[in-house]
């Protein structure tokens, strides 16, 4: 009898242990499911997100005929936008808090955190807020709009944190285009060497089965066009972005670097609705310090250059993106030209 008495008293006490460390450990089973859903399935419904963080930072991305603008202007990296949708879609509850550490976290949160509001079909469908991420990296606090404990969260398969991919600067999520045409698109595209009339070209794209092409030099093409070279040439233009816009108040002399002699090319391009797009792309030479408007003691830089569209706006550009693009008359031909 005293036996069992004591097998009792020892099952109890394993009871009351294992609730307090559950309760500790912030045991799923206490917290209602509603509270731990972040995500938005339906993310095709999603027709605007607006992300607050707490230096007074607002960004608002919405959706219009297809397309993602930031704050209803900037038309959005589209890279940028499937992974973040991705994440509203997968993201889930990998863990709960532990309780010792929720009011230092809470605090954190209140200070730091990144408010995302998540809008389907006009209406507000998930508001949570975004902390930063867990000690191994692997997970990110979040905490959902009227919940009293925020969470560990994650999405499967992902090693890494989420706390990047809600970022308020407008400018991070600017569309980095520069050419973004279907070859079907294309009527006309005209390659200018100003030094070398006889590599710069004209094509005219008159119908699915006949193009003119000709150089500067009055060279005409006629049927010798290598139709592989061709189709691959056109389709480069289907994705050519810029790697960063230039600010040319941190370049004094920038007028003088992007002279004429730096002139490097000009690739302009029309739509099969009559639309002119004009990049201009200059050699530039730096000194390690500063970028010089040409010299002798150094080669002008092999692996970018300065990229002006519309005779307005200027990037910085790799040429293993715009080579694809600066091509010789003499490229699209199977043998050269006698």
């Amino acid at each position: 009898m005293n036996r069992n008495r004591i097998y009792i008293v020892l099952l109890v006490a394993l009871l009351v242990i294992t609730g307090v460390l559950y309760y500790q450990r912030g045991g799923s089973g206490s917290i209602k499911s509603e509270l731990k859903s972040f995500a938005v399935e339906d993310t095709a419904s999603i027709d605007k997100i607006v992300l607050s963080d707490k230096q007074g930072k607002v960004l608002t991305l919405s959706k219009n005929n297809n397309r993602w603008f930031a704050n209803d202007s900037i038309a959005v990296r589209r890279d940028m936008m499937k992974i973040l949708l991705e994440t509203i879609k997968r993201v889930e509850v990998k863990a709960p808090v532990n309780k010792a550490m929720r009011a230092n976290l809470m605090k954190q949160l209140a200070t730091g955190a990144v408010q995302v509001e998540v809008y389907t079909d006009g209406d507000l469908e998930r508001k949570f807020f975004v902390g930063g991420p867990t000690m191994d990296g692997f997970g990110t606090f979040m905490m959902l709009d009227g919940a009293d404990d925020p969470f560990i969260t994650h999405i499967p398969g992902f090693e890494g944190y989420l706390t990047v991919r809600f970022n308020t600067n407008a400018l991070v999520w600017r569309d980095r285009e520069i050419f973004r045409y279907a070859p079907q698109d294309i009527k006309i595209v005209r390659i200018e060497y100003p030094q070398n009339k006889e590599s710069s070209f004209t094509l005219n794209i008159q119908g699915k089965d006949y193009v003119s092409l000709f150089n500067d030099a009055g060279d005409t093409a006629g049927g010798k066009i290598n139709g592989e070279f061709l189709r691959n040439y056109l389709v480069a233009y289907t994705d050519i972005q810029y790697e960063n816009m230039v600010d040319p108040s941190k370049i004094p002399n920038l007028s003088e670097i992007m002279s004429n002699e730096n002139l490097l090319a000009i690739i302009t391009v029309y739509d099969k609705e009559g639309q002119k797009k004009t990049v201009e792309l200059y050699k530039r030479y730096f000194d390690g310090v500063k970028f010089l408007p040409k010299s002798e003691d150094y080669d002008f830089d092999r692996d970018r250059c300065f990229v002006r569209l519309n005779g307005k706006t200027i990037y910085n550009g790799q040429y293993v993106v715009f080579n694809k693009l600066i091509v010789s008359y003499k490229d699209f031909f199977s043998t050269p030209l006698q």
